[in-house]
């Protein structure tokens, strides 16, 4: 294991992709991987260096998120049994999305994941008072149907959860802070399948990554306590359209 310097420039864009992501509730991965592949990384050296990084924004974020008042994440509160259920059935939807997507072009699973995070971001931009009745049932469902799209195409999880929670009036600073935890549960499970496949780690990736998602987390749960709800939802929708829109440009450039 040797640590090339010249890489710890991944720092900046690592930090600032993960504010974005922790502030939002999505983004990391999907910015990250092209400046990765452009800074030169193999995809078997950028993934799990991504779901190492994201595991440890996962594990901090929620705790200054609970500590700033965002949520309430108590063992015994609503929102940390939320977490645990969307987590533990996306560990499931991402295994079975992992199996449905053999067989299936990168390019059609690159298009539809695109188009449907678009649709999302266009929908919750353009009808802002737009509320459904919360029920676990639609929970249920919303947490198969996001993580099933991450095992699909290795994207959509965090745009999925985010904005259907927002759309079952749950309030935005607490649907960021549920994502956020509950992604510690899809992050940890990839990861240790890449450790029990036996491929091999880039820690001289990881190492900076996981430096700028660390130093990113109080800061992004800081941003969110100050946030007005109803601007964070406006945001929100911007950035879940905008990340759309840039996977599919990405997708039709290559």
């Amino acid at each position: 294991m040797s640590f090339e310097f010249s890489d710890f420039y991944l720092i900046i864009p690592s930090f600032l992709t993960a504010v974005v992501d922790i502030m939002f509730g999505m983004g990391f991965g999907l910015t990250m991987t092209p400046i990765l592949v452009i800074s030169g990384f193999a995809p078997h050296q950028i993934v799990p260096a991504l779901l190492f990084s994201s595991l440890l924004g996962n594990v901090i974020s929620p705790f200054f998120h609970h500590k700033l008042k965002n949520v309430d994440f108590s063992f015994h509160s609503q929102y940390f049994k939320m977490s645990i259920l969307i987590g533990s059935l996306g560990v499931v939807g991402s295994i079975l999305g992992a199996l449905v997507s053999i067989g299936i072009s990168n390019f059609h699973l690159g298009l539809y994941i695109g188009l449907l995070i678009t649709a999302l971001g266009l929908f919750l931009l353009l009808n802002r008072k737009f509320k459904t009745r919360f029920s676990w049932v639609k929970l249920v469902a919303l947490s198969l149907f996001g993580s099933l799209n991450k095992g699909i195409s290795g994207s959509g999880f965090g745009p999925i959860i985010t904005t259907g929670m927002i759309f079952m009036s749950i309030d935005e600073k607490i649907a960021v802070s549920i994502q956020t935890f509950s992604e510690l549960f899809v992050s940890l499970a990839g990861f240790m399948a890449f450790v029990s496949s036996g491929a091999q780690i880039s820690w001289e990736l990881v190492l900076p990554l996981s430096i700028g998602v660390v130093i990113s987390s109080p800061l992004a749960a800081f941003f969110v306590h100050k946030f007005e709800s109803g601007k964070l939802r406006i945001i929100i929708a911007i950035v879940t359209a905008v990340l759309g829109i840039s996977m599919l440009l990405r997708l039709l450039w290559t």
